[in-house]
């Protein structure tokens, strides 16, 4: 009798540690083994994971000419998308772009190991939905719902005022090309009041001879920071002599934004939109002196 009473004392002891074991289970089931393979998703998951919990971000999130989280990114691993490297790290999330081979994906997933991706926005809107779309994956759910947030306090202290005329600008992409009235671009140079002069209707853009972009005479051509500082044809181009001209009689009016800062689409776009804000109000200023 006592042995039946002992061994009933000893299963319910067994059953009510299984119990808590699978309770802490399911209170730390966000992913704690994180890998991302595009630089797209390495910025929403640099922004939002938790310490400690990123394996592997692409080796491009190192970069801080096109990353806005290289130094968050510099002390780890970084990978090239090799599948069988990041599957030995027995990844339980992998995050990549909706561009990403499915190949590599399928992979994954056939290993039952969950993969999310991120959009390519074409609006603020789909920015937001990248966030919250990463932080539910990661668990960190109010951290992405205080991003936007954020994103969102900077929106509403630069939305442009319809009084103010909008200046007209062109944004000089490498090689010649300018950015379409399309997409995040369109929304962002609207938000802050700038009529863009491209002519093409969607953001990819179209090629732009610099003579033509010089003919449209517009208040501020937008350029990368990056090209005025590497040696490379986008700089030749940037620095002919006619762009010289033009900005000895167009004073203060190319705008250097650097790459990192909209890299992707991401909500680091915000530092632009805040620096683009301020120029029909420096027109307006230089309009008045004349």
């Amino acid at each position: 009798m006592a042995r039946i009473f002992t061994s009933g004392l000893i299963a319910a002891a067994l059953f009510l540690a299984f119990a808590s074991l699978g309770t802490r289970a399911g209170e730390t089931s966000a992913p704690q083994k994180i890998v991302s393979l595009n630089l797209c998703s390495d910025i929403y998951l640099l922004m939002l994971a938790e310490p400690g919990t990123v394996r592997s971000i692409s080796f491009l999130a190192q970069d801080p000419s096109l990353s806005p989280v290289a130094d968050k990114a510099k002390p780890l691993h970084a990978n090239a998308g090799e599948v069988e490297e990041l599957i030995a790290m027995h990844p339980d999330l992998v995050l990549a772009h909706e561009f990403t081979s499915p190949l590599k994906l399928g992979l994954f997933e056939k290993l039952g190991i969950e993969t999310v991706k991120v959009s390519d926005p074409q609006s603020f809107a789909d920015i937001r939905a990248n966030l919250r779309r990463i932080a539910k994956a990661l668990g960190r759910v109010e951290e992405g719902e205080e991003a936007i947030r954020h994103f969102d306090a900077v929106l509403a202290g630069t939305h442009w005022r319809e009084s103010t005329p909008r200046a007209r600008v062109i944004v000089y992409r490498p090689r010649g090309f300018a950015a379409g009235d399309g997409g995040l671009t369109k929304e962002l140079l609207e938000h802050v009041g700038l009529a863009n002069l491209s002519g093409a209707k969607d953001d990819l853009g179209a090629y732009m001879p610099l003579e033509e972009v010089l003919l449209a005479d517009p208040d501020y051509i937008i350029v990368s920071a990056d090209a005025l500082q590497q040696r490379s044809l986008v700089r030749a181009l940037l620095d002919h002599a006619a762009m010289r001209h033009f900005d000895k009689t167009h004073e203060g009016a190319r705008i250097a934004i650097p790459s990192d800062m909209w890299s992707c689409g991401t909500p680091f776009i915000a530092g632009v939109v805040e620096r683009l804000a301020a120029l029909p109000r420096a027109q307006l200023e230089r309009e008045a002196r004349q």
